[in-house]
């Protein structure tokens, strides 16, 4: 079941804003870090090379939408797993 199919479809839009933690397989880190800057509304702040993670923020105007860039974020190959950390909601 992927993260879309939990969210329902006619909520109310709202600003969404989460910080996520990416784990890597290191030596895919580069093109992992260069796939994920591509992602609309998506920032890099940190990198552990050491470690393979990546910290970057994400918003979009519905949950549904951000949602999906989570699930584009874990489909790059070379992701071991996408961490929600952090998400807040505003109003539009």
């Amino acid at each position: 079941m992927k993260i879309n199919d939990l969210i329902k479809t006619d909520t109310v839009e709202k600003w969404q804003v989460c910080g996520i933690v990416v784990q890597c397989m290191v030596p895919k880190l580069g093109i992992i870090q260069s796939e994920l800057s591509k992602l609309p509304d998506t920032e890099i702040h940190a990198v552990n090379e050491e470690n393979g993670k990546i910290v970057a923020v994400m918003q979009a105007n519905s949950q549904k939408e951000l949602a999906n860039r989570m699930e584009l974020a874990r489909d790059i190959d070379g992701v071991i797993t996408v961490s929600l950390v952090y998400h807040q909601v505003e109003d539009n």
